[in-house]
């Protein structure tokens, strides 16, 4: 284990060498062009491994092949493979060091694992945004839908005469009690109702006389271009049910920033209002009913194995080339309205689960995953046409899929540079510490301190692009990211009080391998 224990203030110049055979880079290299601009940048290195006769990449397999057999018959043998690309970075297992600003208020804490895939290479490689055409989305309809009925949203949830006039004979119910607010939304300053129960029976009363006898859905087939008033050119929007008795939602939508958008849930009947949150959010969150998470598996009901299986097989039918499941966390699907509480550790939770996380994986580099899904623009004012990330997401609890998301499928190009010469890890960490404090500064201008908490340090692809040039099409470039949390300490009507904001998959800093320049996630670049 490798450890530094350093304090370095604002302005300390950064000045140390590279490693050998390491790209060097100048120190204004923190502000540089990216997406196909920056590729005249991007030397092409030397193989990390070097390369190899047939005969020696015979002997190698046959070596694994050997080692293979023995492990499956219990001998034990001394596993002599190395991270070639963890030595080649110079990185260790394991990273700590303190810096903070000159005030002492702005702290970075690091105590991190170093996670670097095993790799013979690290390429640039092109990608563009995959057609969302009718084969497309025949395919996702085909995957996750085969044998269901499909109705479209607005017919299959419309409401009878009946229905309006059960929900009128339960609000009179609650006003012959007194019962003014059932649902607990409380009053303004002046002692009003934010809830007018008299007016929401008039409007039911009303609606009533135009509402059908029965419902009568639409079937149809899930496709851009239908009539009504959730579809569109650019939308589609319906119901799915399943041969089991479950029904989902189907979405499908393209707008500025995202060509592609899917979104497939899970239709509950007892809480219809309800929101997924990982783990480690609702952790910090104050729920006081949350379980433990060594006994989160009990808690869902199956293993991550069998989450992971059902979905592995959708992503296959998909034929989505190299995608695999890099990421998961445990995930916690609660009660939104239940206006009765006020405090998170109120919420009911309705469901458990796993939320399984699906990126590329290439040359055996995974695109890293991060909650940021990307798309945004610099300001308003930009008139620029924004490209949000690919994203394949499941959630899964013991009764199967809940909840899908699928975005911006990429189709993957051609590789621009071969072998990437890229900066060392003492190098990388100097523009880490650098730049935590410079873009984190402001924090003091509304808290008393701030202390960040790294604990996961990733090597691994993110997709850049220049939206200015092309909107549909970028480059995946080797990045480093750095995971944790932060604790705010900030006055409260003249009260200190602390605050600690923890999401497992938000990346604090993106930081490109070969330059050394910083991606601004949210923009993509």
């Amino acid at each position: 284990m490798r450890q530094r224990s350093i304090v370095i203030l604002l302005g300390i110049f950064l000045g140390a060498g590279l490693l050998s055979g390491c790209a060097k880079t100048p120190e204004e290299s923190l502000v540089k062009q990216k997406g196909e601009a920056s590729l005249k940048n991007y030397e092409e290195g030397e193989a990390l491994r070097g390369e190899q006769s047939e005969g020696e990449a015979l002997e190698g397999d046959a070596e694994k092949g050997i080692s293979k057999e023995l492990a499956e018959n219990g001998v034990e043998t001394e596993d002599t493979e190395t991270n070639i690309l963890h030595e080649s970075l110079g990185a260790p297992e394991h990273y700590q060091s303190e810096v903070a600003d000159e005030t002492g208020k702005l702290k970075i804490v690091t105590n991190a694992d170093v996670e670097i895939p095993d790799a013979d290479k690290v390429s640039a490689i092109a990608v563009s945004q995959h057609p969302f055409e009718q084969t497309l989305i025949d395919r996702i309809t085909d995957t996750f839908f085969p044998e269901a009925e499909i109705y479209t949203y607005d017919s299959y949830n419309a409401r009878t005469k009946a229905d309006y006039q059960k929900e009128i004979e339960e609000l009179k119910g609650y006003v012959a009690e007194g019962n003014l607010d059932p649902y607990q939304f409380g009053t303004d300053e002046a002692g009003n109702y934010y809830y007018d129960i008299y007016q929401a029976i008039e409007e039911d009363e009303q609606m009533m006389q135009e509402a059908p006898e029965e419902k009568n859905p639409v079937k149809v087939h899930p496709q851009y271009g239908l009539d009504g008033d959730m579809q569109g050119d650019d939308r589609f929007c319906g119901v799915a049910c399943q041969p089991d008795g479950t029904s989902y939602i189907y979405l499908m939508k393209t707008y500025s920033g995202m060509p592609m958008e899917v979104r497939l849930e899970k239709m509950r009947e007892k809480e219809s209002n309800t929101r997924w949150m990982g783990y480690s959010m609702a952790s910090v969150g104050g729920f006081s009913n949350l379980p433990e998470e060594k006994a989160m598996a009990d808690a869902i009901g199956i293993t991550l194995e069998e989450a992971q299986q059902i979905t592995d097989e959708k992503t296959a039918l998909l034929q989505l080339e190299n995608m695999e499941m890099t990421s998961w966390e445990y995930g916690i699907c609660y009660v939104q309205d239940d206006f009765s509480q006020t405090e998170n550790a109120a919420r009911k939770i309705a469901d458990m689960g796993y939320m399984l996380h699906y990126t590329r994986k290439l040359n055996g580099i995974p695109i890293t995953y991060t909650t940021s899904w990307g798309g945004s623009l610099e300001d308003m004012d930009s008139e620029m046409e924004p490209w949000a990330y690919e994203v394949l997401d499941f959630i899964v609890t013991k009764d199967g899929i809940d909840t899908v998301h699928f975005n911006n499928q990429y189709d993957i190009g051609e590789i621009r540079t071969e072998n990437l010469n890229l900066l060392s890890f003492d190098k990388i960490m100097e523009i880490y510490e650098k730049m935590m404090l410079i873009q984190n500064a402001d924090a003091l201008n509304y808290a008393f301190s701030q202390t960040y908490r790294i604990d996961r340090i990733t090597f691994g692809y993110s997709r850049i692009y220049e939206p200015a040039a092309d909107s549909r099409s970028g480059l995946l470039v080797p990045v480093w990211d750095f995971f944790g949390s932060n604790e705010t300490v900030y006055d409260n009507n003249g009260q200190k009080e602390s605050s600690i904001s923890r999401t497992q998959y938000n990346s604090c800093l993106t930081i490109n391998a070969i330059d050394g320049s910083i991606i601004n996630r949210e923009l993509g670049y």
